[in-house]
């Protein structure tokens, strides 16, 4: 029974080596979940051999090992080895990350084609979000971060356009519609002028988490690397315009939180 227990431990090692072999050489994403970024696979072999030594004295020095020994001591040491993995590889993310720990951002948005609002897929299933955990929607116009960013470009609208399915660059767009896809180019005729894809951001520029009033905002044209300022409000949270229509300096479009904040004497818009 002691050969059987130490056989099968050796073969769980074993495999879990082998199939870890050629993470190092797979395609990496940077977008959701703890497997992003995972520890190597030499660290996590490491940590399932050296969990397994004391089951493997406990194998040689204990008399009469049952079945049920055996079964209890398995789930004891996989339970155990996954939670110490799971706990070094956040350990390591957090320390690797520009924001050294979870985040929670959000920003208004609204996509805008010759005059005409856009509204991106609704969310479907259970999660109820368009995107990945780290960077989603939730049918309700805001853009969600949600996780450690390891890199701050992670958090940027050209990723958050990847992310729910469509596309966001200098020259152009394409949203995922529950009517279909709708792109827009720049040069492409709007009511008989050419149209230009263009990025507006309202910015509060004296806030802090805490502020609710005596906000002032400036709006600025930016591109498609702009990174969502970290509040968890909105505002002073940003709100982002993505609008194809003819080259202007500012847009009349504004968020509906924005709109209300200045209705209510929140804010004032410079």
């Amino acid at each position: 029974m002691k050969k059987w227990l130490i056989s099968l431990v050796f073969l769980l090692l074993i495999n879990f080596v082998f199939a870890h072999g050629d993470e190092d050489g797979a395609d990496k994403q940077i977008t959701d979940g703890f497997l992003n970024d995972f520890l190597p696979a030499y660290i996590v072999t490491a940590i399932f051999i050296f969990f397994a030594v004391p089951f493997l004295i406990l194998a040689f020095y204990k008399k009469n090992i049952t079945k049920q020994h055996i079964y209890f001591w398995i789930i004891i040491y996989l339970v155990g080895a996954i939670t110490l993995i799971i706990v070094f590889d956040t350990i390591n993310l957090t320390l690797n990350s520009e924001t050294k720990g979870p985040v929670h951002w959000h920003a208004d948005f609204q996509i805008w084609k010759c005059g005409e609002r856009l509204d991106i897929v609704e969310p479907q299933g259970i999660s109820n979000r368009v995107g990945t955990r780290l960077l989603h929607e939730h049918g309700d116009d805001r853009i969600h971060i949600e996780g450690i960013i390891k890199d701050i470009r992670d958090g940027d609208l050209h990723n958050f356009f990847n992310l729910i399915g469509g596309v966001l660059t200098e020259t152009s767009f394409r949203v995922l519609t529950d009517n279909g896809i709708v792109e827009a180019n720049d040069g492409d005729l709007c009511e008989g002028y050419a149209g230009e894809i263009q990025i507006f951001a309202y910015i509060v520029n004296n806030s802090d988490a805490s502020q609710k009033s005596g906000l002032f905002v400036e709006q600025l044209k930016v591109n498609e690397d702009y990174v969502l300022s970290p509040y968890q409000d909105v505002p002073p949270g940003d709100c982002i315009i993505i609008e194809f229509d003819k080259r202007k300096s500012k847009t009349d479009k504004i968020c509906e939180t924005y709109q209300l904040a200045v209705e209510q004497k929140r804010m004032v818009v410079l």
